[in-house]
């Protein structure tokens, strides 16, 4: 009975967990008035990913892969997209996750303090 008893209870632990990650984010949503990504130019978003077509399509070319070469393009230039991403929503990311983190490890200390009892006396 006690190992049932134990598994509830990380189970329930798991979710606020979880729970505090989501509260983190919606946070940071709710500082930065919902606004994930910063506005870039047009020719700053196509950039990376054109050169990532570029150099997947050479690399595939450069190994002696012509039928591939599509293949290479269109990876790089997915990969350019998701740096293009990653960079624009920087500033909410990072804001994101030091809101997670403080709440989340606020639910871990609560966690370790029921499991570990100060007396005072």
């Amino acid at each position: 009975m006690g190992t049932v008893h134990a598994h509830h209870s990380d189970l329930v632990y798991l979710r606020q967990l979880v729970g505090a990650g989501f509260d983190g984010i919606a946070s940071a949503r709710h500082e930065l008035h919902g606004r994930v990504f910063t506005a870039a130019s047009r020719t700053a978003v196509w950039t990376p990913p054109a050169i990532g077509a570029a150099v997947g399509m050479l690399s595939t070319r450069l190994m002696g892969k012509r039928r591939s070469m599509v293949m290479g393009g269109l990876i790089g230039g997915v990969v350019g997209l998701g740096a293009v991403a990653a960079w624009a929503s920087r500033r909410f990311t990072g804001v994101a996750a030091h809101r997670a983190t403080r709440l989340v490890n606020a639910v871990r200390d609560a966690r370790w303090l029921e499991k570990n009892p100060i007396n005072y006396a």
